[in-house]
């Protein structure tokens, strides 16, 4: 059986994860709109940092892509939000 690596990519990914879930429930709790553009930059984050881990696994760029699009995608919205 393989034995998984702790890597920094998964480091990130759970901090990133974390922080998410906190400013949603902080967002949820207070009724508040303000935080909402930060919790898209970090879920745009999380969904990079899950194609390049995906890209580092199989090294395969269309396994990854997905991915990597998405991310892309999300940043953009969360900087128009800005």
């Amino acid at each position: 059986m393989e034995e998984k690596k702790f890597d920094t990519l998964m480091l990130f990914q759970m901090i990133f994860v974390i922080l998410v879930m906190a400013i949603g429930v902080y967002c949820k709790i207070t009724e508040s709109t303000q935080l909402i553009p930060f919790l898209l930059i970090f879920m745009g984050l999380i969904t990079l940092i899950l194609g390049l881990r995906e890209y580092k696994r199989t090294h395969s760029l269309i396994g990854g892509i997905f991915y990597l699009c998405s991310a892309v995608f999300i940043l953009f919205v969360a900087i128009e939000v800005f």
